[in-house]
């Protein structure tokens, strides 16, 4: 999605939980449609006023995928989808947990 201060939100991306040993560490890939089975875990509604900001969209993506990580810290699911979605005109980065 092209924004007016030239940063564009990412296509989906999902986060899983890998284990290596007695490690757990959490990989990034790019999400394949469709999802399957998924429950929204939360979502962030950008504002006119944080889409002005020189570096709102980012921040606020950020702060996704950052959620999804600690979601998946403390869950059971295997992995979380972050999404950007405009509709209406209004953008919303949402989490969701896939099964």
């Amino acid at each position: 999605m092209k924004q007016s201060n030239g940063w564009q939100f990412p296509k989906p991306l999902e986060i899983i939980k890998c284990r290596e040993g007695n490690k757990e560490f959490m990989k990034e890939r790019r999400a394949r449609r469709p999802f399957g089975r998924t429950v929204l875990i939360c979502e962030y509604p950008i504002e006119a006023e944080a889409a002005a900001e020189p570096d709102g969209n980012m921040i606020t993506w950020r702060l996704a995928k950052r959620a999804a990580r600690d979601f998946l810290r403390v869950s059971f699911m295997p992995s979380a989808i972050v999404q950007a979605i405009t509709r209406d005109g209004k953008t919303t980065v949402r989490v969701y947990g896939k099964y």
